[in-house]
């Protein structure tokens, strides 16, 4: 049996992200390859966690590979929008007993504190440089996500998240990233078989 990964994520920034830290990992194998059939699928937005990432396992990435895969899913989202809901828009639970009924082997959360933006935020040099601004330009925001668009403002360009990130993200320091995330981040290494 092959070994399958699956990554859904929430836009294409995520996706751009989430190729680099794959790239990144598979540098640190002996080898510089895996083991695994490695898919990264964008469910467009927090609730497409809820129907979309079921519907795209089922129907385009299970046919694929003919029942000839272990199936492990990553799911990775922010954990902003659940901070102050009063009602959850994901539950976590739900999702993973229907990927598990679908035929998934193992099903597992990566959570981005906040948000997606905070991650990318521990590379303040590799953003600065992307964005040609001098390292001791001022950022705002009560966010990542408003820390970033007031970086970007200041370098008159716009910052849309989930939008693709036009380079920035091939300017990040994913090994940088990847450390001082460790804690969230590392379900995601184990399931690729490195150790931060």
């Amino acid at each position: 049996m092959n070994k399958c990964l699956v990554l859904f994520v929430e836009g294409d920034t995520e996706v751009e992200f989430y190729k680099s830290v794959i790239a990144f990992a598979r540098e640190r194998r002996s080898n510089k390859q895996f083991d695994t059939y490695i898919e990264i699928e964008n469910v467009r937005g927090i609730g497409g966690f809820k129907n979309l990432a079921l519907r795209k396992f089922k129907m385009k990435i299970k046919p694929k590979y003919e029942d000839d895969c272990i199936f492990t899913i990553a799911l990775c989202s922010d954990t902003d929008v659940f901070e102050f809901a009063p009602k959850p828009p994901v539950q976590w639970k739900d999702v993973e007993k229907a990927l598990l009924l679908e035929g998934a082997h193992n099903v597992f959360l990566v959570k981005a504190e906040k948000s997606i933006e905070d991650w990318f935020l521990h590379d303040l040099d590799g953003i600065r440089s992307f964005l040609r601004l001098k390292k001791n330009t001022k950022i705002k925001g009560e966010n990542g996500f408003k820390k970033l668009q007031c970086l970007f403002k200041q370098a008159n360009k716009m910052y849309y998240k989930g939008m693709q990130s036009n380079g920035m993200i091939a300017k990040l320091n994913i090994e940088k990233i990847s450390h001082a995330v460790k804690t969230q981040i590392s379900p995601l290494y184990k399931a690729l078989g490195i150790k931060l």
